[in-house]
């Protein structure tokens, strides 16, 4: 691989000797990608829209800040880091305003907890609602994650996943669900905390 790429500029160019930055168009590339909306509600109640290119080694580009458009509108800026080692560039064209989406203890459910001769047994769920009111279906990947134990007395178990794809070690949870023109769903997962009466688990 050539550790060197070089850029021609296609023509002469004006650069004012004001001491001012002066943007030069270096080059214009059409890139396909693959877009896909993106939500980790426990953190940010907002749906993202992303955009992933594969094989973006050829792009030649540039790490750096990069002003995005989406439908001809500015939506923001994002860095974009050509150097990682991930196979696929993530680049997010920010928030749809138009899908909502929120985390929150259904209220028909109470904080579980039972007492046994020598341990507490605690149990939590969580519902995670998303409307899409776009005239269009929408493809929406969720990130959400349950307690990781690290000792061996307390434990920790997932009791419904709801179709999740679920990571022990990093007690991660993934869904990929289709959400059709201005519908909703509903996702929800439960867990539970096993630990010694003596200890104190937060």
């Amino acid at each position: 691989d050539d550790l060197v790429a070089n850029f021609d500029i296609p023509k002469m160019q004006t650069v004012p000797a004001d001491g001012q930055a002066t943007v030069v168009t270096v080059d214009e590339q059409d890139v396909p990608a693959v877009y896909e909306y993106h939500a980790v509600p426990k953190i940010d109640p907002a749906v993202f829209l992303l955009a992933k290119v594969t094989d973006y080694g050829k792009y030649n580009l540039l790490p750096g800040l990069a002003n995005i458009f989406y439908q001809d509108t500015y939506v923001g800026q994002t860095f974009v880091n050509p150097q990682t080692v991930a196979d696929t560039l993530l680049i997010s064209l920010g928030r749809d305003e138009q899908i909502t989406i929120k985390r929150v203890q259904p209220k028909d459910f109470t904080e579980r907890r039972k007492t046994f001769n020598s341990s507490i047994r605690e149990t939590y769920a969580y519902e995670i609602a998303v409307k899409n009111n776009k005239s269009i279906p929408i493809q929406l990947e969720i990130l959400d994650q349950i307690p990781v134990s690290k000792q061996k007395e307390i434990e920790v178990n997932l009791e419904e996943k709801d179709g999740a794809e679920y990571n022990e070690t990093f007690g991660k949870l993934k869904w990929k669900i289709q959400v059709p023109a201005n519908q909703s769903k509903r996702l929800h997962f439960t867990y539970s905390i096993r630990y010694p009466k003596d200890k104190v688990v937060q």
